[in-house]
This record gives C-alpha cells, sequence and structure tokens, in this order.
C-alpha cells in the first residue's frame, strides 16, 4: 500500500474578489497527499496496485505523453513498491534524442522506469484490445494501467476523497478540476451528491470525445466538461493563463502546476468572471499535485 496523507487541508482561499462576488472558495490541498506521487495520481493508482499484488505481478506498464504527471508517479510508485515499471511514452523521435526529454522523462527514468517510444499512429492503438492482448503476451508477469491511470479501479479510489469533502464542507456546490483522461472527474462525480455540480477542465484540444469516456466511469450526471481553456493544447500555455497562474500564487502563496491546475484556476476565475457562479456558492478547487511539472520548460 502506498503511503499517504489519509486527509489533506481544504484551504479557505480569503480576497476581496470572492467576497465581492458573495462567494466562498476553498482550495483541496491534494498536492499534499505524497511528496511524489501527489493528489489524483495517489488516488488513480490505490486499487490499481491493490489488484496488481493480488494477480502477482512484477512490473507495471503504462501510457504517457513526455509531460505526463501518471509516468512520473509510476516511475515512483514502482521504486518505492518494488515493482518494474516500463513506460510506453508517445514520440518515437525521443527514442535516440535523451538531450529532448522532459524533466518528467530523466526523473522518471532515474526512477527504474524503461521507456519504448511509439509513433503518434501507434500510440493511439493503446486502448484497442487486440494490442493490449498482444501486449500482455510480451510481458505476462505485466499489470498494464491505462494512459493517465484512468480505469474504474481509479474511480474507485476517489470514494475517501469525497467523503472527506463531504465532511469538510458538506455545503459545497462547485467544484473544479483539471481533465486529462476524466478519471478524476468521473471518480469526484461517481461519489458526490447528485445536487452538487462539477466542473472538468480539460487540459487538451479537441477533447469532446471525453465526455463519452467519462460517461462509462460514472453514473452520475452531476458534471460538465469544459474544453474551451485549454489554452492552445495539452503541455501548453498563453499569457491569460501565465497571467492567472502568476496573480493566484502570488495572492495565496501556493504553486500550481503548468499542465493542470493552472487551467483549472484560470477557468474558474473565467467562469466566475462570466457570470455563471451564481451568490452564495461554495465553491472548491481540486489541487491535483503534478507539481514536479514546475521544472517542465513551457511551450507559450
Amino acid at each position: 500500500m502506498l503511503k499517504r496523507i489519509l486527509s489533506t487541508p481544504l484551504q479557505n482561499l480569503n480576497h476581496h474578489i470572492f467576497y465581492q462576488q458573495n462567494i466562498q472558495v476553498w482550495l483541496k490541498r491534494d498536492d499534499l497527499n505524497h511528496p511524489l506521487i501527489q493528489g489524483n495520481k495517489l488516488h488513480k493508482l490505490q486499487y490499481n496496485l491493490i489488484k496488481a499484488r493480488e494477480l502477482r505481478c512484477d512490473t507495471l506498464i503504462s501510457f504517457g505523453g513526455a509531460y505526463s504527471n501518471h509516468i512520473s508517479a509510476l516511475s515512483v510508485t514502482g521504486k518505492e513498491q518494488a515493482f518494474k515499471t516500463i513506460g510506453f511514452i508517445r514520440g518515437d523521435e525521443l527514442a535516440n534524442e535523451p538531450n529532448k526529454w522532459s524533466h518528467t522523462l530523466l526523473e522518471a527514468q532515474k526512477n527504474g522506469m524503461g521507456f519504448i517510444f511509439l509513433s503518434r499512429q501507434e500510440y493511439r492503438q493503446k486502448h484497442i484490445p487486440k494490442f493490449l492482448l498482444k501486449l500482455q503476451e510480451q510481458y505476462p508477469t505485466a499489470y498494464i494501467i491505462p494512459e493517465g491511470g484512468t480505469n474504474l479501479l481509479a474511480v474507485k479510489g476517489f470514494k475517501a476523497t469525497a467523503t472527506t469533502l463531504e465532511q469538510q464542507c458538506p455545503n459545497w456546490t462547485h467544484l473544479f478540476t483539471a481533465v486529462g483522461t476524466g478519471g478524476t472527474l468521473a471518480g469526484l462525480s461517481q461519489y458526490s451528491p447528485a445536487d452538487k455540480r462539477l466542473f472538468g477542465v480539460a487540459t487538451l484540444k479537441n477533447s469532446n470525445y471525453l465526455k463519452e469516456e467519462i460517461k462509462k466511469l460514472t453514473t452520475n450526471n452531476n458534471w460538465q466538461l469544459l474544453t474551451q481553456y485549454h489554452g492552445d493544447g495539452y503541455a501548453k500555455s498563453n499569457s491569460a493563463i501565465n497571467a492567472t497562474q502568476k496573480w493566484f500564487e502570488t495572492e495565496f502563496k501556493i504553486l500550481l502546476d503548468p499542465i493542470y491546475t493552472n487551467k483549472m484556476v484560470y477557468a474558474f476565475m473565467q467562469e466566475l468572471q462570466q457570470g455563471k457562479i451564481k451568490a452564495n456558492s461554495k465553491v472548491i478547487l481540486y489541487h491535483s499535485g503534478g507539481l514536479q511539472g514546475r521544472l517542465l520548460l513551457r511551450s507559450l
């Protein structure tokens, strides 16, 4: 079992902007639940690791891009829990050019993860049963985890978090979380009361397809996917998002990551400024960790 802080703080964000709008805002500090396997990744891996142990697997395999928080978390998990780890990484152009590897890949390699670099065409097969069956045959003692760690076992890992939120702030009305593959939004939705409103902020362009994926993972319909705040795509940003991140970090002395939570906060502030969050709302912003991403070079 992964070592973790079982209950992370729900930190009140006091600011005159929120007072003027007559709302209350909190930050769920799941960036504090583990020093390296932070936030949502810890929850997603919890029951998948139990299943891997039950199956007596000695290797963890998963998929991700060069800036994947999931790949980073999986490499640390393998090191901590004595699993071999293999990352199938999108971008075969990186195979022979380690000088172009992201900090995420370099750190994952230090943690003992091996890499297989796939072309973008090959990478699109990551969810196809025939491809996965062949991969399982090639690695018979491996436990294969989907991209981003997202599956039904990952969803189950958010039950405790949702329960804790109800204890910490029973009357919350809105929750914002970043979305990569949809597992975090699905998990929080599944275990939150039906009258709550959950907003997932897509960090990828052209992410409407995620709506159908999320529907497969939760029986609740208390969520909405916001697809307009991606900042020109995954691991990319723009001046407006960067300015909001700088403002937030200066005002509240809390770091955001440059891939996910910066866009989540930007989306919340945009929705607030557009009058989409009514007075007397009680809003939770979910900090999903990923702060190793602070060391990444960003494309602006």
